[in-house]
């Protein structure tokens, strides 16, 4: 049982997604910092809550394939990892 090319694509942008969701939390937190209300207190709260729990399961989810992905085939993902 081999991972196919959709599921290593779908890693990829997945690495790319949980990048862009901290720099967008960060930049959401920065922009509170400044000029700070109750309102948008609630909301980067809410906001906060929401982005982690995507990105904890697109973490465990990547984990998860990649450790599929070693176990199934370890000489190929090597080859592959150590290539790029």
């Amino acid at each position: 049982m081999a991972i196919g090319r959709r599921k290593w694509v779908w890693l990829v942008f997945a690495r790319w997604l949980v990048l862009a969701l901290e720099f967008e939390l960060a930049a959401d937190i920065l922009r509170t910092a400044i000029s700070p209300t109750w309102n948008e207190l609630g909301q980067l709260a809410v906001i906060a809550v929401i982005r982690t729990f995507l990105n904890y399961f697109l973490s465990k989810d990547m984990k998860e394939t990649m450790a599929l992905k070693r176990a199934v085939d370890p000489d190929a993902f090597l080859q592959k990892n150590l290539a790029a």
